[in-house]
């Protein structure tokens, strides 16, 4: 069989992925194992104006302009109302951002590369551009090992899905009963998706998960988790674009990776196509997203602190430190700042929304 050649490959299907391929002209292979929307490992929940953005709203499930957070001491509420939250179908949210690329979706399984060449269960691919977006493993740029030192210093979430109906985002930061981390309740429409996450990285949840979902009177129903990278890492490995967990986009504290993946798959995306059209050279556009990339280290170091607070320091302080982030006036700083990023590209000031005609 004669092998194909391709501007640009794309590993893994996922948010990064799509963002990635949405972003590209010219002739782009998008690799995954699953069909796509295929496997959820997320919570699917991400500011509202994610999907208006994307043109995606048809996958949005319920919206949110509440959070509230159970402390050991106390009960505080976040208002929301300013930058709203929402649940979303994961399967809708990825064939829609599908729909708005131009690129070859190819369900097959990577085994590795070799300079320019991909292997996949498919056969071989040649390319001089590959982007690994293939989730923390990372499989083309981190070798795909899921070995234990791949997984210390990571976070590990198991989430199941219920009955139980809600209006606003529940989180509970009690050690004393939850010490594997904190625990989430997000409402979807007609039940919600339930789950204990890990800073720690312990893996074994689905007992402590079944009691938090007792303690609601409620009853579990399928489970999914994954690892997930608590911290940078690095966005570009000899000729290989890493985007998505695969780069450690995750966010530390809030594990929120759905923003992250989008955004830094945008920036790549455009950086790649700066390379196809010419403006750059290869080397350059390597060297150019990883300089993109950097610019936010500061905020996943802080992040990194805060997270490690949460399970460090005295329980009391937990309800103190949550009633304080909860004040209007320091509310609005921080809320903006933390709802908005990946809203403002340093390329073009927003997400931008393109759809294939």
């Amino acid at each position: 069989m004669m092998e194909r050649s391709y501007d640009v490959i794309i590993v893994g299907a996922s948010f990064a992925g799509l963002s990635v391929a949405r972003q590209l002209r010219g002739q782009v292979l998008l690799l995954d194992r699953n069909e796509i929307g295929a496997v959820q490992t997320s919570a699917c929940g991400t500011p509202l104006w994610i999907p208006q953005a994307l043109g995606s709203e048809e996958s949005v499930l319920q919206v949110h302009t509440r959070a509230v957070v159970h402390t050991p001491t106390r009960t505080v509420t976040f208002d929301l109302s300013d930058a709203p939250y929402c649940t979303f179908d994961y399967r809708t949210f990825c064939r829609g951002l599908l729909a708005q690329s131009r690129v070859r979706f190819l369900r097959a399984a990577v085994k590795g590369y070799q300079g320019e060449r991909v292997e996949t269960t498919e056969g071989w691919f040649a390319t001089p551009m590959i982007v690994d977006c293939s989730g923390w493993r990372g499989v083309l740029g981190r070798g795909g090992t899921g070995s234990d030192a791949d997984e210390r210093g990571m976070s590990f979430g198991l989430e199941t899905e219920t009955a139980y109906q809600g209006e606003a985002l529940y989180f509970w930061a009690k050690p004393e009963r939850y010490r594997e981390g904190i625990a989430w309740l997000f409402p979807v429409g007609s039940g919600s998706r339930v789950g204990l996450g890990s800073y720690s990285g312990m893996t074994k949840l689905r007992g402590p998960l079944e009691r938090f979902v007792n303690d609601l009177s409620a009853a579990p129903t399928f489970y999914h988790g994954t690892f997930f990278p608590s911290g940078l890492r690095r966005a570009t490995m000899g000729q290989v674009f890493a985007v998505g967990d695969a780069a450690g986009h995750c966010l530390p504290l809030t594990a929120e990776g759905i923003r992250p993946a989008l955004f830094f798959g945008q920036e790549c995306g455009r950086v790649i196509q700066r390379v196809l059209d010419g403006a750059l050279t290869r080397e350059q556009g390597l060297e150019e997203y990883h300089r993109r990339v950097d610019r936010y280290r500061w905020a996943y170091r802080f992040l990194r602190l805060a997270q490690w607070g949460v399970t460090h320091v005295p329980q009391r302080w937990l309800g103190l430190m949550a009633e304080l982030g909860a004040r209007p006036s320091l509310m609005a700083r921080w809320w903006q700042r933390y709802s908005g990023f990946g809203r403002l590209s340093p390329v073009t000031g927003r997400l931008e929304v393109r759809r294939v005609r």
